[in-house]
């Protein structure tokens, strides 16, 4: 059975904290949250949601700072191997299925490129820039002329006749 998971809006009803308090809780105390892939949202177990719990606790009711609040949650749960192993043991199983064959995949791929890479030398592999590359650099670079003027300082010659034409317009009148 997989566990429980939460998204941000919902640890965010549940807590009773604004988005913003959660992510910046998040660099924080990075154990918080689960990252389902690089393309989708964070998800929460309940055992981040209880420790979001403890933190507010901590910061609003003690009144602690962040480092303080880290600093009594290290020292009131000692952290052992089987813990870390259980809550590793967890993560994965949060991980869907198409994650897993997506993982699998990528380190079949890079176990190729590694093995034809390693390969002899003698397969004719030889690594250069692309054709574009080259004849970019082949080409030679734009020299802007002297006698040219930018548009801030054309801009600003103009912003002056106006205001000289204004103050000729006024002394006339």
């Amino acid at each position: 059975m997989t566990p429980k998971l939460f998204k941000a809006a919902e640890v965010c009803a549940l807590t009773g904290l604004q988005p913003y308090v959660l992510r910046s809780w998040e660099k924080e105390f990075p154990g918080i949250g689960v990252q389902k892939s690089s393309d989708s949202a964070r998800l929460y177990r309940q055992a981040d949601v209880d420790q979001v719990l403890r933190i507010k606790a901590l910061v609003f009711a003690e009144g602690l700072t962040l480092a303080g609040a880290r600093r009594r949650i290290d020292e009131s749960r000692p952290e052992t191997a089987a813990t870390a192993e259980a809550e590793a043991a967890e993560v994965l199983d949060a991980l869907s299925k198409d994650a897993r064959t997506r993982i699998a995949n990528v380190r079949d791929g890079l176990r190729s490129i590694l093995s034809m890479l390693s390969g002899h030398g003698d397969q004719g592999y030889e690594l250069r820039p692309p054709a574009a590359e080259l004849s970019r650099a082949a080409a030679p670079a734009k020299v802007r002329s002297i006698g040219t003027r930018s548009k801030p300082a054309i801009a600003a010659k103009r912003h002056v006749a106006a205001k000289r034409g204004a103050k000729r317009k006024r002394a006339s009148a």
